[in-house]
């Protein structure tokens, strides 16, 4: 074995035992919660492409269903106004022979 490959495998002990003696440190414990955080994000991305994959669809009909619903409602009140503004012609009809009588 050369020089620098003792010295290599030396580097590479002590760098592992350095870690080793820093794993239960303080210093070690923001880039655990970091990495946890990190991993927990990961699956939580997972997790909801999942679940909207398999709810997109439910959805979708749900709010075809709404949509439908609001334009028959929508339908009815234009059905609805255009009578009251049939009844509101009349009565202003009325009103102005009124006042035409009594000039």
């Amino acid at each position: 074995m050369t020089k620098s490959m003792k010295k290599t495998e030396t580097r590479k002990k002590t760098s592992r035992n350095l870690f080793e003696r820093l794993d239960d440190s303080i210093v070690t414990v923001p880039f655990k919660v970091a990495n946890k955080t990190f991993l927990a994000g990961l699956g939580l991305v997972v997790v909801t492409s999942r679940e909207f994959g398999r709810k997109f669809e439910e959805y979708a009909r749900d709010g075809e269903a709404v949509r439908k619903q609001l334009r028959k409602s929508f339908s009815e009140i234009r059905k609805d106004l255009k009578v009251v503004r049939k009844d509101i012609k009349e009565v202003r009809d009325d009103v102005r022979e009124g006042f035409k009588k009594a000039a």
